[in-house]
């Protein structure tokens, strides 16, 4: 692997996040930043106050934080004085303000990954957007090569099946089953083109494989609180079928995310968690990545590997100029 535009030293990483609120007073602006400037209703606050306040806060942020400190210091091993930037979506610190940091630092160039393997229109195009605003809010010219999609690399991959291996080996039970989960999309996207269920089906039989499993099943997590229509099947129908199939014990690797947040610790740990309680099905889950090594590895190879293919679609280069 070698750096991108090894001769200029005008070009650096941007590690893109999703972003979290640090602490209760940041959820209001935070929320609105969500839901595209229009203000979070009062009921709504408080539902998220209280579902942080469960889990104890996010520790995404941190995770970001460690994700870039050890990502720049694994690029600087092939790219000697390489600086990693870490901008969110939703948040701080924002897209649209670290672009514009990073021009005053005099980079002309940013190779940027995001913390997601998934390259879903769904998921990419709000960090392009964060790209896009950037970019408009830089001073001098600066250009941008967003590098999605490394879902099928062997780092990411083997955590996955070592991992489960791990899990399965501490509590050994022939007759239990294991449930690889990623966050639902709305029905109406699917239905646009997006194609989030293939790079799915691509990355849990991968992991499926890898890891040797048996008994196992794909699912849907963490559907959106509307009345339109959400890809299934959903986590909980899924484990009430291993139930009657004798799964009395059921492990959940939720591979659709890299790191812990509100969709692992609250709506798996807690809501998942209550309603296996409540079924009588022993419910676990495999850790997180968060910032191991393979998720390192990964993002490392994605910089320093070759530019996303030309042509359409979510996976292609995606380059852009003040």
């Amino acid at each position: 692997m070698t750096p991108p535009d090894r001769a200029s030293e005008r070009t650096a990483v941007l590690l893109m996040g999703y972003g979290s609120p640090s602490g209760a007073d940041d959820l209001p602006a935070y929320l609105a930043d969500v839901l595209h400037g229009q203000s979070p209703s009062a009921d709504m606050v408080a539902e998220y106050v209280r579902r942080y306040e469960r889990i104890g806060g996010s520790p995404q942020n941190r995770t970001l934080g460690s994700v870039r400190e050890k990502l720049e210091r694994r690029l600087g091993r092939d790219w000697p004085g390489c600086r990693v930037f870490l901008g969110v979506k939703h948040g701080h610190p924002a897209l649209r303000d670290v672009i514009p940091e990073a021009a005053r630092a005099g980079f002309q160039h940013l190779v940027a990954v995001p913390l997601t393997p998934y390259a879903s229109l769904w998921i990419s195009e709000p960090y392009q957007q964060g790209v896009a605003d950037g970019i408009r809010a830089s001073g001098s010219p600066i250009t941008v090569d967003v590098r999605l999609d490394w879902h099928l690399d062997p780092n990411w991959i083997a955590y996955w099946s070592r991992a489960i291996r791990a899990e399965l080996a501490a509590h050994p039970d022939p007759e239990g089953a294991v449930l690889l989960s990623a966050h639902s999309l709305p029905q109406r996207m699917r239905d646009q083109g997006d194609p989030y269920p293939e790079i799915l089906h691509d990355t849990y039989t991968a992991i499926a494989r890898e890891a040797r499993l048996d008994r196992w099943s794909f699912t849907y997590q963490s559907p959106g609180n509307t009345t339109e229509a959400w890809l299934g099947p959903d986590i909980n129908d899924v484990m009430l079928d291993w139930q009657r199939r004798g799964a009395r014990h059921q492990l959940v690797a939720s591979f659709g995310f890299v790191f812990d947040h509100l969709e692992t610790l609250y709506d798996l740990d807690v809501v998942v968690g209550e309603f296996a309680e409540a079924h009588g099905i022993g419910y676990r889950r495999v850790p997180m990545p968060n910032d191991a090594e393979e998720v390192v590895e990964a993002l490392a190879a994605r910089v320093l590997g070759p530019a996303s293919r030309p042509g359409p679609g979510p996976a292609a280069r995606v380059s852009a100029r003040a």
